[in-house]
């Protein structure tokens, strides 16, 4: 991970300071994020700015090196992947909504639906520091 760490500050940058997957807001979050391989390496992925994103580590943990999860379907989706978009936050919200009464984060598609049940997005506790991070006016 040492290497990851010389691309810290872009990929915060890119992020706009936002988990990539669950939209949480590092300066709001009181912990440091972590630089996740979306392809892990131990799947080929590299050690580039192409395939970092900034994630919060809750997202990062549940996430490991998981590339796919299965829909509520049952079908096997691959995960959200911010690398395919520019901006990245256009592909969040092809896949995505932020509730904003709720905290709660909706899926769009069968991806999203993959996605946010994979990265446990919908815990409890990471709704609740949503909802107050749009109540600070943190998270738009």
């Amino acid at each position: 991970m040492a290497q990851a760490e010389a691309y810290r500050e872009l990929v915060t940058a890119r992020a706009g300071g936002v988990c990539e997957y669950c939209r949480l807001v590092q300066a709001g979050s009181g912990v440091t994020f972590h630089l996740d391989h979306v392809i892990p390496p131990d799947r080929g992925g590299e050690t580039a700015l192409g395939n970092l994103a900034l994630c919060c580590p809750s997202c990062n943990l549940a996430k490991a090196n998981k590339t796919s999860a299965p829909d509520r379907e049952g079908r096997k989706q691959p995960l959200y992947n911010p690398r395919l978009f520019d901006p990245s936050s256009l592909g969040w919200h092809l896949h995505f909504e932020l509730d904003r009464e709720t905290g709660i984060v909706r899926p769009l598609t069968p991806t999203g639906e993959a996605t946010v049940d994979a990265l446990r997005m919908n815990e409890s506790r990471r709704v609740f520091a949503r909802k107050l991070q749009i109540k600070a006016g943190l998270l738009g």
